[in-house]
């Protein structure tokens, strides 16, 4: 149905067939009207296969038809297989949209790009245009199914509705912050996109596994989707480290580490752990190599106290420089 990058699609069919996507590996998102009214069950097709699943939670399309959103129970859908999901800010108008629907219930689907308009008379839907004369166009089966930013590849919105008349060309989404007022389980998933992502939590697996180069390979698309993510440029400097103590490292290596680190802090003034590492690989590059460090903050200045015991423990055993000042009273914190 969909590329392996996007097992997170779903094909659904309740009172009509359209799409889905999966949130976590427990809820998946799609559009109440492909529900039929009354109904708690629905069918759902991924990469495992065809089952019924339950709905937790529907608008009545009759009754409500806005804000037309659904949540669906896929409890044992794949822990990765899950979509990148954006902020609840709404994506600007003139943002490119990608799209993808199941019209006719064509097994390999269609895909389609739209340009944000603006909002819909309520302000709870946005308008989407085609981009070229000659896109394929929204139509029946594509409801329900993601609308993600073509720059970032994020989830911002969910296909909702069509304007039937081929010559106009245009469609609806719901945004990710009116998605929110429907289920509100997602609104501390959208508060934190990037720990939300499939590629930053096989990132997290590969680092704990000890498998640098490989979490080195997630770091750029992550990049282009969140580079505004404090924690990104933290857990990059980490990986760069690749269980190596710093004053191992070239100054050159050390230089983009510290620059990663500046903007995590930059980004993040209340970032302990990215202060805990910087002041780590400086302690240990610069002050055990008696290199000069003016204007550069003392890690005789840092309080540990205030760095979670989990994040202590990762830096700690990523970061072997076990005759720092730093490295000690990190240790003694991940002891709890």
């Amino acid at each position: 149905m969909t590329g392996s990058d996007e097992v997170w699609r779903l094909e659904v069919t309740g009172a009509s067939t359209g799409c889905g996507f999966a949130v976590t590996p427990t809820r998946a998102l799609t559009c109440a009207h492909l529900i039929g009214p009354g109904q708690r069950h629905c069918q759902v097709a991924s990469l495992p296969g065809t089952r019924t699943v339950d709905i937790p939670r529907a608008f009545d399309s009759v009754d409500n038809p806005i804000p037309d959103v659904a949540t669906i129970d896929i409890a044992g859908h794949p822990a990765g297989a899950v979509a990148p999901m954006g902020p609840a800010t709404r994506p600007a108008v003139g943002t490119i949209l990608d799209l993808f629907g199941l019209p006719d219930r064509r097994q390999e689907g269609r895909r389609s790009q739209a340009r944000v308009s603006g909002p819909s008379r309520t302000g709870e839907w946005l308008q989407i245009d085609a981009v070229h004369g000659h896109t394929a166009w929204v139509e029946p089966g594509f409801s329900g199914g993601a609308a993600t930013d073509a720059a970032t590849g994020l989830v911002v919105g969910m296909v909702v509705s069509a304007d039937r008349s081929l010559s106009e060309r245009s469609a609806w989404i719901i945004p990710n912050d009116t998605i929110v007022t429907s289920a509100p389980w997602l609104a501390a998933l959208l508060a934190d996109p990037l720990a939300g992502d499939p590629d930053y939590v096989t990132l997290l697996r590969s680092l704990n596994a000890r498998r640098y180069t490989a979490a080195l390979d997630r770091l750029p698309d992550l990049h282009s989707r969140h580079r505004r993510s404090s924690d990104l440029y933290y857990y990059w400097a980490l990986v760069l480290l690749q269980g190596v103590r710093p004053a191992n490292h070239s100054g050159e290596v050390i230089d983009g580490i510290e620059r990663l680190l500046g903007e995590a802090c930059r980004l993040d003034s209340g970032s302990v752990h990215a202060r805990a590492l910087l002041a780590l690989v400086r302690e240990d590059y610069y002050s055990l190599r008696s290199l000069p460090v003016s204007g550069r903050a003392s890690h005789h200045d840092l309080d540990t106290s205030r760095v979670s015991t989990s994040h202590a423990i990762e830096i700690v055993s990523h970061v072997p420089a076990t005759e720092c000042l730093t490295w000690r009273k990190l240790y003694r914190r991940s002891m709890g």
